[in-house]
């Protein structure tokens, strides 16, 4: 947690070195070859995070795109993608669709990194879930309703689709106003991506006014 915390601190002095900070196209981010559609509140940039609970990174880096996201709330939206690279990450991927029907994702979500990143839990179906999700407060059989609900399916359904249509090769990956995709290695580091999604979401922002 202390590599956290101070990639935390950093990103107080990521406006300053982000002004006057050019990013260059095809360097420390991508341009897709086709805008794809967006889905959040009119006048707002949306910030779309690939990512899977399994993922290391993706819980080092959930911190950080937090902090940011908070820094840019008039600005920007955050949209959670998970993804599924192999078959253990799909209970992980219905994990998340799972707490998002039942509208308690800002209860678990980092209940269920922590599980797996911090307490080395293993977490492979429904049992371990519904297990940390009722500690989060959260009823455990709604959690078992919800699992492979009619909602759920199909949001596993579109998160593919929006996975594949971005062409996401890795995990953390996150995609600004549907136009541009910056991964780790692009950007130089996830405190680095930070800079760059910072970078494209106020230059998109600029012009949705």
């Amino acid at each position: 947690m202390t590599a956290i915390r101070a990639l935390l601190a950093g990103l107080l002095m990521v406006p300053a070195l982000v002004m006057g900070q050019s990013f260059e196209a095809g360097e420390h981010y991508q341009v897709l070859d086709e805008p794809l559609p967006t889905n959040v509140a009119d006048g707002k940039v949306e910030v779309r995070e690939f990512f899977s609970y399994a993922c290391p990174h993706c819980h080092t880096f959930s911190p950080l795109i937090q902090s940011l996201m908070a820094d840019l709330d008039e600005q920007a939206e955050l949209v959670h993608t998970p993804v599924v690279f192999n078959r253990s990450w799909e209970p992980l991927a219905r994990a998340y669709y799972t707490s998002r029907v039942l509208d308690v994702t800002d209860d678990t979500h980092s209940a269920v990194f922590n599980a797996l990143h911090q307490d080395n839990r293993r977490i492979s179906g429904i049992d371990e879930i519904a297990e940390v999700m009722g500690e989060q407060g959260v009823d455990e059989d709604a959690v078992r309703d919800a699992w492979e609900s009619f909602s759920v399916d199909s949001a596993m359904r579109q998160g593919d689709r929006i996975a594949s249509a971005y062409g996401v090769r890795s995990t953390p990956t996150v995609a600004v106003a549907g136009k541009y995709l910056i991964d780790v290695r692009d950007a130089g580091g996830q405190e680095r991506m930070i800079q760059v999604i910072r970078y494209l979401v106020e230059k998109e922002y600029e012009q949705v006014q």
